[in-house]
């Protein structure tokens, strides 16, 4: 790849992080826009909204390479009519990997903050007599239920899923499968805590009365989330969303996965 500099554009505090990583692999590395040329690879912050679509459309040139995450339908237009490579790196599966287990972490840190899940006095966190549910069996249900059942926290797992071909996978790693479309040939009143990953409400007032009053649900799910929240705050049930975790709470980590996940795809070409 014909490149001349690296420019990463945006006010996320993970790009501070992705420009330090490319640096030390030896690219020149610029933080503005003014840098830009027609053989400049642009990353860009994600999301790559409508915002930043208008930002960077003026310094787009025929010749470059993008990489942005969560990129605008305009966004990916214009780089069409350009004749512009680009990239949505937060569609590359390594990336959602590394992102999966920081949002794992980041939820069961708040989790242990807000007392539902317990420190012991050697620092491990232990919530062993405690059965979890997570919802979802994506990259995050995975990694959510694998720190879960880590030996620090022992935490008796279920997995709540639609997709009944999931099952061996979900038994194979030691869960307990729940079908979430016989939901109430499983009693969910002993769930002390609630993990949802599911970006629909899948939470909603009948599948809430099969849980007891005290169990706390938190929810990584974009949007809107899938937690009937109105129906939480009207009967004091706990529930909380967590959006970004990654970004928000291990910027670091989070954009080192993000140069990491970049030069390997460049490596590809």
């Amino acid at each position: 790849m014909d490149i001349s500099n690296i420019c990463v554009i945006g006010d996320d505090k993970r790009m501070d992080y992705v420009a330090e990583e490319l640096y030390t692999l030896g690219f020149d590395v610029y933080r503005e826009e003014k840098n830009i040329n027609n053989k400049s690879m642009i990353v860009l912050a994600p999301p790559a909204n409508e915002k930043m679509t208008r930002r960077i459309i003026p310094y787009l040139e025929y010749g470059q390479f993008l990489y942005a995450g969560a990129m605008s339908n305009r966004l990916r237009h214009q780089c069409e009519l350009m004749q512009i490579d680009y990239v949505d790196y937060l569609k590359i599966d390594e990336l959602n990997k590394k992102n999966a287990i920081l949002t794992a972490k980041g939820i069961i840190k708040n989790a242990i903050a807000d007392g539902a899940i317990f420190e012991n006095s050697i620092n491990d966190s232990t919530i062993s007599e405690k059965r979890c549910l997570v919802a979802g069996f994506g990259f995050c249900g995975k990694a959510i239920a694998k720190a879960l059942a880590d030996e620090k926290i022992n935490a008796k797992v279920d997995v709540l899923v639609r997709r009944k071909e999931l099952r061996n996978n979900i038994e194979k790693n030691g869960y307990k499968f729940i079908d979430m479309n016989n939901v109430k040939e499983f009693n969910l009143e002993d769930v002390g805590i609630v993990f949802n990953t599911v970006p629909a409400l899948i939470f909603d007032e009948k599948l809430l009365k099969c849980f007891k009053p005290d169990t706390k649900f938190y929810d990584i799910a974009s949007g809107d989330g899938g937690i009937d929240y109105d129906y939480c705050e009207k009967h004091k049930i706990y529930a909380k969303q967590y959006l970004g975790i990654p970004g928000k709470e291990y910027p670091s980590e989070a954009g080192k996965a993000i140069a990491e996940t970049i030069i390997y795809d460049i490596n590809l070409r």
